[in-house]
């Protein structure tokens, strides 16, 4: 043994190793990758189950609000409701009526029952017969159904195309006060998407559909980004209005977000690609637009949507452009996407770090053996020396 042959096992069994690793890397790297991708198609599956819960609470409240709706207004067919509707909804003096005081801060009528929460702005002072009976009916749909409901949510509201709207809030800061005292009599509801997503234009099948992320229409310092989804009331063609119910973003999804996976991100996107929920949102002091929009910069949403627009499926796992593995599924009720985000960096991670293993144990097999070879020649070599030496001096 010398030098030269140490250096030359040495160089064969790196040679051996990498050539092994190698192998090991190509092999495995769709092993891994296959791997990863069925992993996500599962856990995406459980948990866009999991966050598809809150609208399927949605849908039954919505649902059973509008056979409310449609009940009590066909109880009262052809019925006078002119002196209810103008207690209700007295005139307010700019040409709107709004709801009394009494129906927020609580009262209780003739029959015992106790009436709270509720506010309302209707648009006109002279209210036809039949659109007197359609707000008597949501009216009473609204307050009940929004009680029955607050353990889910904390308000119920009812949007007509001619700018009325009731709502059960009692909850709420502002005590409904926009509504009730402070909107201005040229208040116009169309101009919002809530009422944009349900009119027959947008939605002729008239589904269950939320808004993008966006203000509340009484907070106008940026505070507070809500989603409103809301089911539209249609009658023999004609669009009555909507029910729906206001989500704050920080209460009912964040919970999605919260507990991802390591090496993984969590969010909620629109079909557009907007950002409903994202980790970027959840601790915010002041969550305007323009942190939503930034935080969407951030979570690079557009390549997402782009990815999930290409493979045209409602659930499945892709990659995009810029090296992400995207596990995605369709929420129905709004239309969004529940997104699980991975990047490539760990199928590869993982198979380097297994071609690593290989090339160790073959690195040290080979050198071991070349090694054991060499010296088991070099003994072989010394007794054949030894041999002839003995056989030289006996000659002698």
């Amino acid at each position: 043994m010398n030098w030269k042959s140490t250096g030359m096992t040495f160089l064969v069994a790196v040679g051996v190793a990498s050539f092994a690793a190698i192998a090991g890397y190509l092999t495995l790297e769709p092993y891994f990758e296959r791997k990863v991708m069925e992993a996500s198609a599962l856990h995406i599956e459980e948990r866009a189950n999991r966050q598809s819960a809150l609208f399927t609470d949605v849908r039954a409240i919505e649902y059973a609000t509008g056979r409310g709706f449609a009940n009590r207004l066909a109880a009262m067919e052809d019925a006078d409701v002119s002196a209810e509707f103008n207690w209700l909804f007295p005139e307010f003096g700019d040409g709107t009526r709004r709801s009394r005081p009494e129906l927020f801060d609580g009262y209780r009528t003739a029959d015992g029952d106790y009436v709270y929460g509720v506010g309302a702005f209707i648009a006109d002072v002279d209210v036809a017969p039949e659109r007197q009976r359609q707000l008597i009916a949501a009216y009473h749909t609204v307050r009940q159904h929004g009680e029955a409901n607050l353990g889910h949510f904390d308000n119920l509201n009812f949007v007509t195309p001619n700018n009325d709207l009731i709502i059960f809030a009692p909850g709420r800061e502002d005590r409904l006060e926009f509504y009730r005292i402070n909107a201005p009599a040229d208040f116009d509801l169309q101009s919002e998407e809530l009422a944009q997503i349900v009119s027959p234009a947008n939605n002729p099948m008239g589904v269950a559909r939320c808004t993008q992320l966006s203000r509340l229409l009484y907070v106008r310092d940026g505070v507070a980004l809500t989603t409103g989804c809301h089911f539209p009331v249609r009658a023999s063609g004609h669009h009555l209005g909507a029910f729906g119910v206001t989500i704050s973003m920080q209460n009912y999804l964040a919970n999605a977000i919260v507990d991802a996976e390591p090496n993984s991100q969590n969010m909620i996107l629109t079909r557009e690609g907007s950002l409903v929920a994202h980790r970027d949102l959840l601790f915010q002091d002041v969550l305007t637009p323009e942190a939503v929009a930034e935080a969407g910069r951030s979570a690079g949403a557009f390549a997402l949507s782009e990815a999930i627009r290409r493979d045209g499926r409602a659930t499945g796992v892709t990659e995009t452009d810029d090296g992400r593995i995207v596990a995605f599924a369709r929420i129905e009720t709004p239309g969004w996407y529940f997104v699980i985000t991975r990047p490539t960096w760990l199928i590869h991670s993982r198979a380097s770090g297994v071609a690593a293993m290989i090339f160790v144990f073959s690195f040290f097999g080979v050198f071991t053996q070349a090694v054991v070879l060499l010296v088991y020649r070099w003994l072989k070599r010394r007794r054949r020396n030894a041999a002839a030496a003995s056989g030289g001096l006996a000659r002698a």
